[in-house]
């Protein structure tokens, strides 16, 4: 009877660690967010989350790894919004790569809003003076964004499509060399992550695109409130493989959400930067699905579809 026991309770999940990939470098944003997940685990999960990294291709080497990974509950992997739709509808035609539909979302665990600033000694003191300046002076004004076509360039394309202002486009290769550049005077603006903003000084915020009030730059406005209607900012959130067993994806999101749940691991959030905002996978897939939707007509709207 003894022996008998030992294949049943081999067969509860979790049984080993749980792989969570990251499919940027280490030390970036999604990082910190997937440490502090690997870090307050303890004690909410039966076994270990253990980080490793799939970085390359602005997280495309990652993601398509997660879709063709086992799909048996111990591989689970960090996916960013708009990145995971945009990529597969800009891929040339026939190049390899996941499917925005293959990534079978687990659950939501952050919002980032996105901001745009300028040099708080600069002459824009509203959106409104940055937006009747670049009408009247089309192309003059120089903003920074964290690459083209990716979620900081999409939201440049949503502020010209909704006021009519044309902006040039000065992409960097990440925040790190963006926020230098403004503060230098490379550019005249930033067009980006709230986090970002966040960990700037000397810089104003003219406009936030959460719906309401960002907790954690309350002084900012919101596009709403000045009458502009954007909404713009960034997910980050959990995802598997297809068809993994429904025991373990029932345990997987009743576990984060017990674990995001907990105020130091919130107050940690807060403190990278981050608005931590869980969603059930159910959700967070609207979200993904919303997300795309608006991001095709945007594209669309700039001739960038086919």
């Amino acid at each position: 009877l003894g022996l008998l026991a030992v294949p049943a309770q081999a067969a509860e999940y979790p049984a080993k660690p749980i792989t969570l990939m990251t499919a940027f470098n280490a030390g970036g944003g999604s990082d910190v967010s997937h440490r502090l997940l690997e870090k307050f685990a303890k004690g909410v999960f039966d076994q270990p989350i253990v980080v490793t990294y799939k970085a390359g291709a602005g997280g495309e080497i990652g993601w398509t790894w997660l879709v063709g990974a086992k799909a048996d509950g111990y591989n689970i992997g960090g996916v960013d919004l708009p990145h995971i739709v945009l990529q597969p509808m800009l891929r040339p035609e026939g190049q390899p790569g996941y499917k925005t539909e293959q990534l079978s979302p687990l659950c939501g665990l952050v919002y980032d809003a996105d901001v745009v600033m300028v040099p708080e000694d600069g002459p824009y003191k509203t959106f409104k003076d940055l937006i009747e300046y670049a009408k009247a002076n089309p192309g003059k004004v120089k903003v920074a964004t964290v690459g083209k076509l990716t979620g900081d360039h999409l939201f440049l394309m949503q502020i010209e499509k909704l006021t009519g202002a044309k902006f040039t486009q000065v992409p960097y290769s990440g925040s790190g060399k963006a926020i230098p550049a403004l503060l230098s005077g490379e550019v005249d603006a930033y067009f980006g992550s709230g986090s970002s903003f966040l960990r700037m000084e000397k810089t104003r915020g003219l406009a936030i695109g959460s719906k309401e009030r960002y907790e954690l730059c309350p002084d900012v406005p919101t596009f709403i409130e000045q009458g502009y209607a954007i909404e713009s900012g960034k997910y980050r959130g959990l995802a598997t493989p297809q068809n993994i067993p429904a025991e373990a994806r029932q345990y997987l999101e009743t576990k984060f959400a017990e674990l995001c749940a907990n105020p130091e691991y919130q107050k940690a959030v807060k403190s990278s930067g981050l608005m931590p905002q869980f969603q059930t996978g159910k959700a967070f897939g609207e979200i993904i699905r919303t997300e795309g939707e608006q991001a095709k007509k945007i594209l669309e709207a700039y001739g960038l579809l086919k």
